[in-house]
């Protein structure tokens, strides 16, 4: 496990903050709902428990349940243990239910009454902070990615929160679980363009409106729902509804749902001049829900029949995603983070989101040797300024272990690995940097992919301890890295190795993420599109 060239780190957690405005708002229910899909929290009241207090736990307990249904002791700690009990509700609209409960009983396994109904989709890592209070970390790995919809940054998907137990142990009391605080340079917005209104609805012509239903798939009569432009760009969007022809339908309201979605098939195009690009069809929303900022569409998940938000596209910007804000963003998680640029790295940092690791859901090795946040976490921007990535990273460590001598495994130190995604052509090979705390606040930087481990002088950096921790500035050569022109997207992973006392590595915590090199932010539809969310 300590061998620097050891494999990538697992799909982090992700993160998902929403920008101001409407967008945002709307973000943030949807996030909720999306989560809720995965989950069968709803399924039972949280306070009923699964067992009557006073009850012995036992395996033999679920010998009349049936099915796949488990109990098991996870820990105990004073004169409490914690049990976690999956109670198997088979096959559902979602693929598979369950219901998860967290109970608490005394050191010979009797119920105390308190419980906690955790997320069944997720992955849930319970443990005692101390006699008095328990940790729950829920981190969903998203194993229906296309559930959940693409607002430009990693979605949340990390939760960590914290109770207290009653002194009888009879029920568990919700503390405020707060994040690390972060020192980082203003986030301010560098050429911030203002938010103009939507534009008002345009007539389509009928030279437009055939143009358009020719690149539209056939046998669907497509009509205009909805035309708007500026700066040059329209989009034109068509429905192929067909109210039911039954006598006791209602023409009227045949398109609209209750939710005020309109129903399709769709067919979207861009339109720039005389050029039309077909960006949606019929095969890919069922409804749209129209909002004075964005459009966005749902469609089929494939399960059931079951509909989950797809994409958003801007009304206010025709043509263009309609993303979350990144500038003073802060996620969880870099699977997607989008790569801003600037002529200088302060002002490209400022637009950077900021992405932190603070739980044991980011311990990718050594969870054994990590504490809390206190021992270690840390946050990290990156930006483009011209052929080079700026890296900013902060370091919340008790004990700051800069490199001595040898190979510097076994000091803190960062490990960045790189694997570029091309649209065509074979991919590239992986690129793994070991990024050292050096004498004089210099870092060392050095190619951990070869086994002599040559410097990379081209790399260059600085570093200084901080209060609480250090903090780590480099620039990164793209060329250096592999990643060449034309820039589409690359894999990245990003991990702090922590070694309290030296020649010991303790701890390696970090993100697998994607890194996205958009033309501008938020990308064209055109663009989003061709790079298809394949990566």
């Amino acid at each position: 496990m300590n061998d620097p060239r050891r494999a990538p780190l697992f799909s982090g957690p992700r993160t998902f903050p929403m920008g101001e405005g409407a967008a945002g708002r709307r973000g943030v229910l949807a996030l909720a709902l999306c989560l809720g899909l995965g989950s069968t929290a709803a399924l039972a009241s949280p306070d009923k428990a699964p067992f009557p207090k006073g009850t012995v736990l036992d395996e033999k307990l679920l010998k009349d349940w049936g099915g796949g249904s488990t109990l098991k002791r996870l820990a105990c700690e004073g004169p409490f243990c914690l049990w976690h009990l999956i109670d198997d509700l088979g096959s559902c609209a979602n693929g598979y239910c369950a219901l998860e409960t967290l109970m608490l009983s005394d050191l010979q396994g009797e119920v105390l009454g308190a419980t906690y109904r955790l997320e069944h989709a997720p992955a849930n890592t319970v443990r005692f902070l101390d006699p008095e209070h328990v940790e729950v970390v829920t981190s969903s790995k998203n194993r229906l990615p296309y559930t959940f919809v693409d607002y430009g940054l990693a979605q949340k998907q990390v939760y960590r929160r914290v109770m207290k137990v009653s002194r009888d142990g009879a029920r568990f009391i919700a503390v405020p679980s707060q994040e690390p605080k972060w020192t980082k340079s203003s986030a301010r917005v560098v050429n911030a363009p203002v938010s103009p209104k939507p534009p008002k609805p345009r007539a389509v012509s009928d030279e437009l409106l055939s143009r358009a239903r020719a690149l539209c798939p056939m046998g669907v009569r497509f009509n205009p729902l909805e035309y708007v432009c500026r700066d040059g760009t329209c989009l034109l969007l068509l429905t192929g509804f067909k109210p039911d022809p039954a006598p006791d339908a209602v023409p009227e309201d045949a398109s609209l749902m209750s939710d005020g979605r309109l129903k399709g098939p769709f067919c979207v195009l861009v339109v720039k001049g005389k050029e039309l690009h077909l960006v949606a069809s019929e095969d890919w929303a069922t409804s749209v829900l129209v909002e004075p900022t964005f459009y966005l569409f749902w469609g089929p998940m494939g399960v059931r029949g079951s509909t989950v938000e797809l994409e958003t596209f801007s009304r206010e910007r025709p043509g263009y995603m309609a993303f979350a804000s990144t500038a003073g963003a802060v996620v969880n998680g870099s699977h997607p983070y989008p790569v801003r640029f600037a002529r200088s790295a302060e002002d490209a940092l400022a637009l950077a989101p900021t992405v932190q690791a603070y739980t044991q859901a980011h311990i990718s090795w050594g969870l054994e040797g990590w504490k809390d946040a206190a021992d270690l976490a840390f946050a990290w921007r990156l930006a483009r300024v011209g052929g080079a990535l700026s890296l900013h990273v902060e370091v919340h460590d008790d004990k700051v272990a800069p490199l001595g001598s040898g190979e510097g495994l076994h000091s803190d130190h960062l490990e960045l690995t790189v694997w570029q995604v091309r649209t065509s052509g074979p991919r590239s090979e992986d690129f793994k940097l070991g990024v050292l705390l050096g004498a004089g606040g210099k870092v060392e930087a050095r190619d951990w992919t070869r086994d002599a481990h040559p410097g990379l002088p081209s790399i260059q950096g600085a570093w200084r301890k901080r209060p609480r921790g250090y903090e780590v500035t480099l620039t990164l050569p793209l060329a250096e890295l592999g990643v060449s022109e034309p820039l589409v997207a690359a894999s990245f992973s990003l991990a702090v190795s922590d070694a309290d006392a030296r020649g010991k590595q303790e701890t390696v915590m970090g993100h697998d993420g994607m890194l996205r090199f958009w033309t501008e932010y938020p990308p064209s539809i055109v663009e989003y599109r061709r790079l298809d969310r394949r990566d």
